[in-house]
């Protein structure tokens, strides 16, 4: 054997943690014996109350919107963009078919130019979400939405009401 000793092992492992790895051994093995087996609230979800990653100045905090059945405020932020992109489309045809019904030409241009504007508020609203939730989610937990290209949007709306208002001239 070398002069090394043990040291010759972790050249070849590192990061291997013996102590963790003799501690695993004897819980496995006391798993094993039954040892646990008696232990009160076994079967029974943990309770953690309070998260280890979590600032203790910051802990009180969430203690209380957890209590209050509240979101903080990028989760939020995300269940209103899914709302918001999941109501687009059906928004866009609704507005497309009062279009379509208006009494007269300029029944329909009128309810054009008002649904114009109002999709493009719609998309620039959508779009300032997702910037704000880009700056407030956690990196490690951010879930990526792609912005609303408004150009595209009003370019496509666009087609579809000029040949509803050429068809009706």
């Amino acid at each position: 054997m070398s002069s090394e000793g043990n040291s010759g092992f972790r050249r070849f492992l590192p990061g291997l943690d013996w102590t963790a790895l003799i501690a695993d051994r004897k819980i496995k093995d006391a798993m094993d014996a039954g040892e646990f087996d008696d232990l009160k609230g076994k079967g029974e979800p943990l309770k953690i109350e309070n998260d280890p990653f979590t600032p203790p100045e910051v802990r009180a905090a969430h203690r209380l919107l957890k209590n209050a059945n509240a979101l903080p405020q990028w989760l939020q932020m995300e269940k209103d963009i899914e709302r918001e992109k999941a109501a687009f489309l059906p928004y866009v045809e609704r507005g497309i078919r009062a279009v379509s019904h208006g009494k007269n030409t300029a029944s329909r241009e009128h309810t054009a130019r008002r649904f114009r504007a109002e999709v493009r508020d719609r998309v620039d609203t959508v779009n300032t979400l997702i910037l704000k939730y880009n700056e407030l989610a956690p990196a490690s937990v951010q879930r990526v939405f792609a912005p609303y290209s408004l150009k595209r949007e009003l370019e496509s709306l666009d087609a579809r009401i000029g040949g509803i208002l050429d068809a009706s001239r």
